[in-house]
């Protein structure tokens, strides 16, 4: 089981926290001015968060095969979001649509997007548009002025929607732009790690100390 954020880390004093998840694909890296850390064998897929709204960075990353033993990683520039939680006690996911091929997931990373919703209940998904980094406010600056949420809309099933948000996506870093590249012996490691399941980890690590 992927590692947890510790509500402690975030918000030490709350008594009620919602949790948020993370889709294999999305890899969180700040929630509001708290760095998330990530290891090679322990990586965070979800976090516990406050009622409010609140700043998520995130970046997509994944793995296609090209051919039968080549692959190819895709990962987009770091992006922000910003959420509601209304229910303090309650579960959301955020997700993206895996595309079907590397074609499409190179067409997504130009225009990310992400759906938001409450696990267990009848509501509809929203769809989450990054936000600009500079609407990304400091701590000193976030009780003088309200962050703006991104646009919501019905979820769509391609993994390369038109854009229609009135907030462009712009990255903390850089331009958004795709992010191409081969993966590394370590990348590689790391993504297949994260696919195995806790009996394949195991054995895995009792074959090396044997080794």
């Amino acid at each position: 089981m992927k590692n947890l954020l510790a509500l402690s880390l975030l918000l030490p004093s709350l008594a009620y926290a919602a949790t948020v998840k993370f889709s294999e694909e999305l890899i969180p890296l700040q929630v509001n001015e708290n760095k998330v850390e990530h290891s090679l064998f322990s990586s965070v897929d979800e976090v516990t968060v406050s009622q409010g709204q609140h700043k998520i960075k995130v970046k997509y990353k994944d793995l296609y095969e090209i051919d039968y033993d080549e692959h190819e990683v895709i990962e987009s520039e770091p992006f922000w979001l910003v959420i509601n939680i209304e229910n303090s006690e309650a579960t959301y996911q955020l997700s993206m649509p895996r595309a079907d091929d590397i074609d499409g997931a190179k067409q997504y990373i130009k225009s990310p997007f992400v759906t938001f919703k409450e696990q267990g209940t009848n509501s509809q998904a929203l769809r989450l548009e990054p936000v600009k980094a500079q609407v990304v406010l400091s701590k000193e600056q976030k009780n003088k002025t309200h962050l703006p949420v991104a646009t919501a809309s019905a979820p769509s099933n391609s993994a390369a929607p038109k854009s229609s948000s009135k907030i462009q996506v712009v990255a903390e870093e850089s331009p958004n732009a795709p992010v191409s590249q081969q993966p590394s012996a370590l990348s590689m490691l790391e993504f297949w790690w994260s696919q195995a399941s806790e009996q394949e980890k195991a054995a895995f690590l009792a074959n090396k100390k044997g080794s």
